[in-house]
């Protein structure tokens, strides 16, 4: 086997690698360098000189993966190019957007036309990641792709050979990103591995950490009235962010927010929309439900450049998410010429930037210290020189595997020679030195010209899965073929197998033609399935669904299943804090911090759950006053106090609070604010609406309180259950006593005492509304314990169902659990439920 470094090895860009083995020649990737002053392609006369190319295979849609594959493909058509479906929709969008670029650079010849794109785009065939295929008809040579985790579509690339196998990582990320899973590599046996170094020598920053501090620094600007741009790659990274805004919006931690997202980044979303099966499953399940899972009436489209204009122009702050992630081109450098002046400003770097890049410059400013004040803050935009007032953040968002990442494959699949490539020099010379100490295998610094020759004495094995035989059916398998497959599978035992769209098709019958066009419709068939469900990590999967799976279909899920259902249909950002059930009824319990909100905003969600669950949603009707709380002071403007309690008015759906040193304009904000996040009315200072608040005081006719009081203490002095407290309250122009009991229905049982009351001392009486939570505890736990019963953490309240949840330490007899919810159904109108 023979491997030349055509471009890609350290640097990052160009990456193009030639590899050797049985008489073939297998290209793997063929991209471009992004930066400008080098040579933009990779060495082309060195394949040229090894007899050209006979297939290419590509790990994922990155120009510096992908940008030279229509010159690669015009000097050698009849090379088939492979890649993943979602790759190839991607790459047709990078290489168009790169033809504009080429004609808008007058003073440059382009390096390819048209008409090279179109050809190039009907040479790709593209396979499922985990299908092995036989691109040679006259060697046995097989390859694999496997999900890389790095963006939509991306794969490492395994080659299995008579001259030995590799395994070519492409770039690749371990970490879980909110668009897509992580690696998914299994236990290969690779006698060869080339794998990136782009972060060899670091460790990443905690990725929650590094997301909240984008959040918090996105909310500082926002509230000192400034715009926040944030230059992103339109593949991959820009994405992640729309989605990390969209979350933080969602969960109440930014409040005035609008987000414009423009450049390429706008397409990209919809090919990321078109293949749901390569995105994570809860993102999948609502673009297949038909949700836009980036766009909303606060993260809107940039349409033309009038718009882009105007939220120059326009005092609104803002966030921007805009290509080039590099500051190299697009809107994004247009943008930050207009925003580096202003102090308000922010520039927010989540990526890689090269070397000449203008946002590597940037970062050298942030970096830079000791130097000329004046200097420190000029940066050159091509011809335009900015001054730059702005500040400037780096936020670590990286979808490339750091040092550990990268160790930690290394050992998993121990190959005997081992390649760094697609890395800067000195972190592919530090993760060299750390990988030698810890494995066997030989390692290298790849260079740019390099050629290795390898002899593989004894080429590793690999693990052979056993084969569902094939139906050897007509035609492509239909919706309702879908079930005599599954029995088939089922009986010739591969109810534990996974499979690919790619795998059915051959089920289905051995010789079939596979194309994009039958792979996508079976893949869209399987997904909609019952007999088939998409792999958690890996949704361009699929499992067989069991026959309890089928059995249960017939009637509601299963209880521990619908569960968590309700994590993946109403995840933390839509406010859900609690779940439950009424399994005799059939009622899914929901419990929301704002549940006028959510009754509101998440009425087709609720349809869409029941009629995949079969359980009907009941969502509770109390806030949740902590998050009340929470969301008024996270609201506050600096500087800003309350002054005395919260007050929560359920009827009228109304909070009350009284806030110092508040502007008027503050005032009017906040009380929007809190509108939007709770779906409740904010009244700062004045009250309730149309009320007015008056301090009570007695009447004429009405008895001086304190004998009022007494009277009422010695009415209650020797009743059943006990008054916790009395208070006079006002309402308009009214003065009332109101008495707290351990429940309003305790309450209710005294109407005939709070009637002599009211006759003796002429005073209105009313009965407080509200339990009073921390006794009803106390009194559960005092009544359980007394029937032997014990909880393993405090009962749970819900006013508005008349019940306390339990949750039991152990198994409790029924007898006792019965006798136990009699006494305290007795002592507080309120019944126990576990």
């Amino acid at each position: 086997m023979k491997i030349t470094f055509c471009g890609g090895a350290g640097e990052v860009g160009a990456s193009c690698f030639l590899v050797e083995t049985d008489g073939k020649n297998i290209l793997l990737d063929c991209g471009i360098r992004m930066s400008g002053g080098k040579d933009s392609l990779p060495d082309f006369r060195m394949i040229q000189e090894a007899g050209g190319v006979d297939a290419i295979f590509i790990s994922h849609a990155h120009l510096d993966h992908t940008g030279s594959l229509p010159i690669i493909s015009r000097e050698y058509p009849e090379a088939i190019i492979y890649m993943t479906h979602a790759t190839k929709d991607l790459v047709r969008v990078l290489l168009y957007d790169s033809l504009k670029i080429m004609e808008r650079q007058e003073a440059e010849i382009p390096i390819y036309a048209e008409k090279h794109v179109i050809d190039m785009l009907g040479r790709i065939v593209c396979f499922s990641p985990e299908h092995t295929i036989e691109p040679f008809a006259d060697e046995d040579i097989k390859a694999t792709f496997y999900a890389s985790g790095h963006i939509l579509g991306a794969a490492g690339i395994y080659i299995q050979s008579k001259g030995g196998n590799i395994f070519y990582s492409g770039d690749i990320s371990m970490t879980n990103q909110y668009t897509v899973n992580g690696a998914a590599i299994p236990k290969l046996r690779p006698d060869i591995m080339l794998v990136e170094s782009t972060y060899g020598d670091k460790l990443h920053s905690n990725r929650q950490l590094e997301e909240k501090r984008l959040i918090d620094m996105v909310d500082k600007v926002i509230s000192r009235g400034g715009k926040i741009l944030i230059p992103a790659f339109a593949l991959g990274r820009a994405q992640e962010v729309i989605l990390i805004l969209k979350r933080a919006k969602n969960r109440g931690e930014l409040k005035r927010l609008k987000v414009y997202v423009d450049g390429m980044v706008k397409d990209i979303c919809r090919v990321y929309r078109l293949n749901p099966n390569y995105l994570r499953p809860n993102l999948a399940r609502r673009v297949l439900r038909g949700q836009d899972v980036f766009f909303d009436e606060h993260i809107i489209q940039v349409e033309n450049r009038d718009m882009r204009e105007k939220i120059i122009e326009d005092d609104e702050p803002c966030c921007i998410i805009s290509s080039s992630g590099m500051l190299s081109g697009g809107p994004s450098q247009w943008y930050a010429s207009k925003l580096m002046a202003d102090e308000k400003n922010h520039i927010a770097i989540t990526g890689y930037q090269d070397e000449e890049a203008p946002g590597r410059l940037l970062l050298n400013l942030l970096a830079s210290e000791g130097i000329d004040e004046d200097e420190r803050q000029v940066i050159q935009f091509g011809d335009i020189r900015v001054t730059v007032r702005a500040s400037i953040g780096r936020y670590s968002l990286s979808a490339h595997g750091d040092k550990g990442e990268i160790l930690g494959l290394c050992h998993a699949l121990s190959p005997r020679e081992l390649f760094l490539v697609h890395g800067e020099e000195e972190a592919t010379m530090n993760l060299a030195r750390e990988i030698q100490k810890e494995i066997w295998g030989e390692v290298y610094v790849a260079e740019n010209g390099q050629i290795h020759s390898l002899d593989i004495k004894n080429p590793r094995k690999q693990i052979k899965r056993r084969r569902i035989s094939s139906l050897q059916r007509e035609g492509e398998p239909q919706e309702e073929d879908i079930k005599f497959l599954w029995d088939h599978i089922v009986n010739d035992g591969g109810e534990n197998f996974i499979f690919s769209s790619e795998d059915i098709l051959k089920i289905w019958n051995d010789n079939i033609d596979l194309n994009d066009e039958n792979v996508r419709s079976v893949m869209n068939i399987l997904t909609n399935s019952k007999y088939f469900t998409p792999d958690r990590r890996r949704p361009f999967l699929f499992r067989l669904a069991t026959q309890y799976d089928l059995e249960e279909e017939e009637g509601p899920m299963e209880v521990n299943q619908m569960l968590r259902m309700i994590d993946e249909f109403f995840p933390p950002q839509t406010g859900l804090y609690k779940k439950g059930a009424r399994f005799e009824q059939g009622i899914a319990l929901l419990h929301f911090n704002f549940p006028q909100r959510a009754a509101k905003i998440y009425t087709e969600r609720f349809k869409d759950f029941e009629e995949h669950t079969g359980w009907k949603v009941e969502i509770n009707e109390e806030c949740n006053l902590v998050a009340l709380e929470n969301v008024i002071y996270n609201l506050l403007p600096k500087g800003c106090t309350i002054k005395g309690k919260i007050s929560f008015y359920r009827e009228e759906g109304a909070v009350n609070v009284a806030i110092k040193r508040l502007t008027k304009d503050d005032k009017t904000r906040i009380e929007f604010e809190f509108g939007e996040i709770t779906g409740l009315d904010l009244i700062i200072d004045d009250g309730l609406p149309t009320k007015q608040v008056k301090a009570p005081s007695a009447k004429e006719g009405q008895m001086e309180q304190n004998r009022a009081f007494a009277i009422i203490d010695r009415a209650f002095s020797s009743t059943e259950h006990r008054l916790y407290r009395r208070g006079l309250k006002s309402e308009g122009q009214e003065s009332f006593i109101e008495l707290s009991f351990i429940t309003s229905q305790i309450g209710e049982h005294y109407k005939d005492v709070i009637r002599d009351i009211e006759n003796e001392t002429g005073w209105e009486i009313r009965i407080n509304p509200n339990p009073n939570q921390n006794e009803l505890v106390k009194l559960a736990r005092r009544v359980l314990e007394r029937n032997g019963l014990f909880v393993n953490r405090n009962p749970s309240i819900y006013p508005g169902e008349r019940r306390v949840k339990l949750s039991p330490s152990d198994e409790w007899e029924r007898a006792a659990f019965e006798c136990a919810g009699d006494e305290f159904y007795q002592s507080t109108g309120y019944i126990f439920t576990v």
